[in-house]
């Protein structure tokens, strides 16, 4: 089952979650699996991911968020994070990932962070 939708927006590859929930571990699992295929196997160097539909995400989704990043370095591509709701934006905030993540509010401004 595919846990994102793809769309092309000029050079820009958007990623929408397709669930609400980001807090079951298989889920996680495909989730993070069809990222990283983006950039490892589909060659994506501009990478947004959209969670305007994700309600929820536990501490395994950002470590799967991390493991994407790794991979977006180490093939000098590059990726934003966009739509996120305000519950788990504070999430990134107490872990300092929205440090580490360049973050914008709508997929209009992530693409063209990018």
């Amino acid at each position: 089952m595919s846990r994102i939708e793809t769309k092309k927006i000029g050079e820009v590859t958007v990623a929408v979650c397709c669930d609400m929930k980001l807090n079951d571990d298989l889920v996680i699992q495909e989730w993070g699996d069809q990222l990283v295929d983006l950039v490892d196997n589909q060659q994506v160097v501009k990478l947004l991911v959209n969670f305007e539909r994700v309600l929820f995400m536990s501490s395994s989704a950002l470590r799967a968020l991390l493991t994407l990043n790794k991979k977006v370095k180490d093939c000098n591509a590059s990726l934003a994070l966009c739509c996120i709701d305000d519950n788990i934006m504070e999430a990134f905030r107490i872990t300092r990932l929205d440090t580490v993540f360049q973050i914008r509010k709508t997929e209009e401004e992530g693409t063209k962070a990018l």
